[in-house]
């Protein structure tokens, strides 16, 4: 388990990590998401989700959830054609919770970050990335409490929801 000081050991060793493809094929299939702006309306405590935008060369990623028991979201990010290059956590527990739930793990390309988060009825957690301009795509596969719930999901300004749990978006999309 990450707390504040295991994830700025995670940006730090991702930020002096090799860059190497992680990805190889077919062009990813991005979805129909403008991923522009925080979610209308989003705030702590809402029903069970993701809210992910981009604005100013950042991505942010968070959870939360109005169900009486915490749940976990978790899943991965892959960088295609480039690398993370900062992770800043926001709103996790670290050393204040009696047990620290949050994970978070690079792997030492810095092409793919691993990530648990268990959220509390009426907070938030979550984390900002940024990525390189080599970067053409990110890809999700996110999960809650170990389902796949695109309706979970929301995206951008508008609240769009992806199609599938795992899903491709620009990873620049500013450019």
């Amino acid at each position: 388990m990450l707390g504040r000081t295991g994830w700025a050991m995670c940006v730090l060793l991702a930020g002096v990590a090799a860059t190497t493809p992680a990805w190889a094929g077919e062009e990813p299939k991005f979805e129909d998401l403008n991923p522009s702006g925080k979610p209308d309306g989003f705030k702590a405590g809402l029903s069970t989700r993701y809210a992910i935008w981009y604005d100013s060369g950042t991505w942010h990623f968070r959870t939360t959830t109005g169900a009486k028991e915490s749940q976990e979201f978790s899943g991965t990010i892959e960088v295609i054609g480039g690398k993370m290059t900062a992770l800043n956590p926001v709103k996790v527990e670290g050393k204040k919770a009696k047990k620290n739930k949050d994970y978070g793990a690079w792997n030492p390309a810095g092409t793919q970050f691993k990530f648990s988060l268990t959220t509390a009825k009426g907070f938030v957690d979550g984390f900002d990335l940024q990525v390189n301009d080599k970067a053409t795509a990110l890809k999700l596969v996110l999960k809650v409490n170990g389902l796949e719930v695109p309706k979970d999901v929301f995206v951008g300004a508008k609240n769009a929801h992806p199609s599938a749990a795992s899903f491709y978006l620009p990873a620049r999309p500013d450019k």
